[in-house]
């Protein structure tokens, strides 16, 4: 086991500074802007759907029992 170290693992900072920056680059320019306003309305969309969807199913049962339990009741008294 050597103590000298590689090329590899010398150079690994400078490639995480170059991704980094080219990421960056992206990011500002307007096509990275586009994408970014994208991503961001579709997350903001996915997690109202996922906080709002229980008390709206909640709703829609309630609303489907209480048309169930009318068209019995109109039944009933129709059939008198």
């Amino acid at each position: 086991m050597s103590s000298e170290v590689s090329l590899e693992e010398r150079d690994r900072p400078g490639v995480i500074r170059r991704s980094a920056s080219a990421c960056a680059r992206a990011a500002c320019s307007q096509v990275g802007l586009v994408v970014l306003v994208v991503v961001y309305v579709l997350l903001g969309a996915v997690l109202f759907e996922y906080l709002e969807s229980g008390p709206e199913v909640q709703k829609r049962s309630a609303i489907q029992r209480s048309r169930e339990e009318c068209l019995k009741e109109l039944w009933a008294i129709t059939g008198k």
